[in-house]
């Protein structure tokens, strides 16, 4: 009986092992993904994988059966298949090596397109990710061992193709002898048998973040009922016990498909010239000789080369070139951004969610998770030790000969440092950052960030593009206005719904006297108005630290000024741990404002979000009009998801006053129509600073950082920041 077709329903048994992701993902932290989706096709495949744990051979028939919908066959150890356990195995795809005629039923199938196959080429786990020695493939499976990949998948794939195209010709040809040989070795009735569409290899590589092996309920258990476990399951239960248990984003990532006809074309052409000489089968010998190794090596490095890239492997990998002398840790973190941006920047890669959001945090004196989660490591392996800010390599841990079966548990920097390795043009880029001076890298990094915080603006400005209402370029552009090196730089922050433009003013005032300065641009501004209900609080911070980055590596000291919903975000930058900002002003700081209907945006955000889950707009009020006193540089509408991150920017702020103690200076408009003074009041007696002053303005108008009150702002702004900077200069 012939066997089901792959995308035939599969078996109860198949679909109770299918329970493995969805424990996975339920009931722990992790997640499984899948990237290159769109590779899978409903040709017959050969899936070829990288393997690194035990529970792969399991994941991955699920995942391909989630993500494509098809069942696949694989092979597994022959000593797993013994009574109802075996049983199990064979109902959701995996066969023992052992089986006779294996190769011949994996043709069969491949040939036939009844079902594709997983196969892992490097024949055994490969713990150390050990696979590129002197730029060749050679991956180390043992203590003793180290070899090339198995040829194996590719020998199946070529005979796969080689054969059915002979299988073909032999009835066209009408040569009943090789028709019969076809027949009876690969259970063909007739051509009507075969797949009309070619045999596809898929590379997949497998990775895992945060690799973190350590003490888990299935180690422990393990301890407990078993004693004398032997080292290699001790290990195995230790890492993969907390892949699965503890938070771990298992990523799989399908490679670019390689098309056999493709491949085969110029070696069939030229084999093709002594078909009259050599009979079919010495031709298909010859020619899996002649493309085997190359085949082989072809779809090893796009499995390797598929790795979705992480914090952890940039790190481990920028380790290995720190010079003996160290580096500063504060230099080390900008070869990380700069190694980050350049991978993000050729596309060519997937980069893991921790290389996304946030990095900006690297360069900018705030903390970033990614970076501490895989720094905790480094030093728990005592790979590298920090004091006084300098990073000190221990290189003889990244070179000690770990035992193959400790190595995962022993030396998992090294693991991860391997397996970057075969992403050569990035492994070389990072050397090359490292070997860097920190003046040049400073400058690199300003470079950098500013194009960042510039491209940004650019792509927020097209999307939500509109010829009549998007504010022009210049008056939405975040800008930089070099100063000298000698004098601080000043970060401008303007307010809700605003734009640079409205601290441009202030800007050029002191860019004249020598200061550099930074027009940051809050996101979500100086675009289109209904950009504001993309943006939050998080998003706010982190355009001000790109601000924050390009100065500081241009000037030793800087002081942060914010106006308005600016003056919250430049309290809450002045907690951030670095020692070159010296102060802070808040300028009219909305900490209290004086229209109390504001405080029903919440409500009505969740109102209009609960409509439009339901696909209902009809009720929902997502703006109100806005009348600002600068419409140049302001929007004219209130859109209520951006108010209600105000609110909560308000509260964000009011949890960091405690902690700040750098000199402070509040100006506060006497008869502000939108703040209330009372916020300017509750800053100055919640803060710790030794240095703190309040300085009122007798004015009625709420924007004072421009126009004719914009002077009464700048004397004691200017006074402030040379009392805060001259003892520095």
């Amino acid at each position: 009986m012939r066997d089901r077709p792959t995308l035939e329903k599969p078996s109860s048994s198949f679909l109770l092992s299918g329970w493995l992701i969805q424990i996975i993902e339920k009931f722990t932290k992790s997640s499984v993904s899948a990237e290159g989706v769109e590779y899978l096709s409903n040709n017959p495949t050969l899936f070829v994988v990288n393997h690194f744990t035990r529970m792969e051979t399991a994941l991955l028939p699920q995942a391909l059966y989630k993500f494509n919908g098809q069942m696949v066959h694989s092979l597994a150890d022959s000593s797993l298949f013994v009574g109802k356990f075996g049983s199990i195995l064979e109902s959701v795809g995996a066969l023992p090596l052992n089986l006779p005629g294996r190769n011949e039923k994996i043709i069969s199938e491949l040939m036939r397109g009844t079902y594709n196959w997983v196969i892992y080429p490097e024949g055994a786990m490969v713990k150390n990710k050990k696979v590129l020695d002197k730029g060749r493939l050679s991956m180390q499976i043992s203590d003793a061992t180290a070899r090339a990949p198995h040829t194996g998948a590719a020998m199946l794939a070529l005979q796969t193709f080689l054969k059915k195209e002979d299988y073909k010709k032999a009835i066209i040809d009408n040569n009943e002898t090789l028709i019969s040989y076809y027949q009876e070795t690969y259970s063909l009735h007739g051509p009507s048998d075969l797949s009309p569409l070619d045999l596809h290899i898929v590379p997949v590589n497998i990775s895992y973040y945060p690799l973190r092996p350590g003490k888990n309920l299935l180690s422990s258990g393990a301890q407990l009922f078993f004693k004398d476990i032997p080292d290699f399951v001790e290990e195995e239960l230790l890492v993969e016990g907390n892949i699965i248990l503890e938070e771990c984003d298992i990523s799989i990532s399908f490679g670019h498909t390689i098309d056999l006809r493709r491949f085969t074309k110029p070696y069939r052409r030229f084999f093709a010239l002594l078909s009259p000489f050599i009979s079919p089968a010495k031709r298909i010998d010859y020619l899996m000789g002649a493309m085997r190794h190359r085949l082989t090596n072809e779809f090893m490095l796009r499995v390797y080369s598929s790795l979705t890239i992480n914090m952890d492997h940039l790190v481990a990998t920028a380790l290995r070139f720190v010079p003996a002398q160290g580096i500063k840790e504060a230099d080390f973190k900008k070869v990380i951004y700069l190694a980050i941006i350049n991978i993000k920047e050729n596309k060519q890669r997937r980069v893991h969610q921790s290389l996304s959001e946030g990095v900006i945090n690297l360069v900018s004196g705030e903390r970033y998770g990614p970076y501490e989660l895989i720094i905790k490591l480094v030093l728990n392996e005592q790979a590298a030790t920090i004091e006084n800010g300098q990073i000190m390599v221990h290189h003889e841990k990244f070179e000690m000969p770990y035992s193959f079966h400790r190595m995962r548990i022993e030396s998992t920097v090294s693991v991860l440092a391997n397996e970057f390795e075969v992403m050569t043009k990035y492994v070389k880029h990072i050397k090359r950052l490292i070997a860097t001076s920190p003046k040049k890298l400073s400058l690199q990094v300003s470079a950098q960030v500013l194009k960042t915080d510039c491209c940004l603006f650019e792509d927020e400005r097209m999307r939500s593009f509109d010829r009549l209402h998007t504010k022009s370029r210049d008056i939405g552009k975040p800008q930089h206005l070099a100063g000298k090196a000698n004098q601080p730089g000043i970060i401008l922050i303007h307010g809700f719904l605003a734009s640079p433009k409205e601290m441009e003013a202030l800007g050029q005032k002191l860019n004249e006297l020598g200061y550099g300065v930074y027009l940051v641009r809050l996101s979500g501004h100086g675009t289109l108005s209904k950009e504001m209900r993309n943006c939050t609080v998080k998003g706010w911070l982190e355009s001000v630290n790109r601000g924050y980055a390009v100065l500081s590596h241009y000037h030793q000291k800087v002081v942060v000024v914010g106006f308005s919903a600016g003056a919250l975000l430049a309290l809450i930058k002045g907690c951030a741990n670095v020692d070159n900002i010296v102060g802070v002003v808040a300028i009219n700081p909305a900490l209290v404002l004086k229209q109390k209907s504001v405080f029903f945006s919440s409500l009505l955000d969740s109102w209009n979000n609960m409509l439009s889950s339901f696909s209902m707009e009809t009720g929902t009020i997502k703006w109100v009009d806005n009348e600002p006193e600068c419409s140049d540089s302001n929007y004219d509408r209130i859109y209520i998801a951006g108010l209600k991150q105000l609110l909560l920017l308000q509260d964000s702020c009011r949890e960091h006053l405690e902690r700040v103690i750098l000199p402070l200076l509040v100006i506060q408009g006497s008869n502000d129509p939108t703040i209330d003074v009372d916020g300017a009041e509750e800053i100055i007696e919640k803060v710790l600073s030794n240095d703190k002053q309040l300085h009122s303005i007798n004015t009625d108008h709420h924007v004072i950082v421009r126009g004719k009150r914009a002077e009464e702002v700048y004397r004691p702004l200017l006074d402030f920041i040379k009392k805060v900077t001259e003892p520095y200069y």
